[in-house]
C-alpha cells in the first residue's frame, strides 16, 4: 500500500470516523458526533460533544462508552501509523473525572516495534481541560511481514 499523504490520510481518517464507518454498530453510536480537528501519521485530534444516548443516570457520560470510544480512536490512530488493520491485545484505562459535555481526544502512537504498536490516548473535558481518562493500548498489526515465520501449532 502507497503512503498516503497527510492531507490524504486526514481526509480518510475524517470521513470515515465521522460518517459512522468504523467498527460496529456500538462504536458508531459511541463515536457520534466525534469531530476532527487535526490527523496525521500517529496523532489524531478530535472533538467530541457527549450525546444523551452515551449517559448514565445522573447525566455523565458512561464509562463504557468512554472505554469504546478510546479503543476506537486508538485504533484508528494505529491504523495511520502502520497503514495496517490492528486488533487490539492489552487494554488499560484509567478514570480521572466525569463528563457531561465538550470534551477533546488526543491520541497518539508512542512506539511500534515489529507487528505491535503501543497508543496513549487522553480524554479532556474542553473548557478546563481537567483530564476525565487515559486509555494505554497495544495493538498487533494483522498483516504479517513477508520475514514473519509462520506458527507452528
Amino acid at each position: 500500500m502507497d503512503d498516503p499523504s497527510n492531507v490524504e490520510l486526514t481526509q480518510i481518517v475524517t470521513e470515515n470516523i465521522e460518517d459512522g464507518n468504523v467498527g460496529d454498530q456500538f462504536s458508531a453510536l459511541s463515536l457520534k458526533g466525534i469531530r476532527v480537528l487535526k490527523a496525521h501519521k500517529g496523532f489524531i485530534l478530535c472533538d467530541f460533544i457527549v450525546h444523551n444516548a452515551l449517559s448514565d443516570e445522573n447525566g455523565n457520560w458512561h464509562v463504557g462508552a468512554i472505554a469504546t470510544l478510546v479503543d476506537s480512536i486508538g485504533s484508528i490512530v494505529s491504523f495511520t501509523f502502520t497503514l495496517s488493520f490492528n486488533v487490539t491485545i492489552d487494554f488499560s484505562i484509567s478514570y480521572y473525572s466525569t463528563a457531561k459535555e465538550k470534551v477533546e481526544v488526543e491520541a497518539k502512537v508512542i512506539g511500534k516495534k515489529d507487528q505491535l504498536s503501543s497508543v496513549i490516548v487522553q480524554v479532556r473535558k474542553k473548557e478546563n481541560r481537567e483530564l476525565v481518562a487515559i486509555g494505554k493500548i497495544w495493538f498487533s498489526s494483522t498483516i504479517r511481514d513477508a520475514q514473519h515465520q509462520p506458527s507452528k501449532l
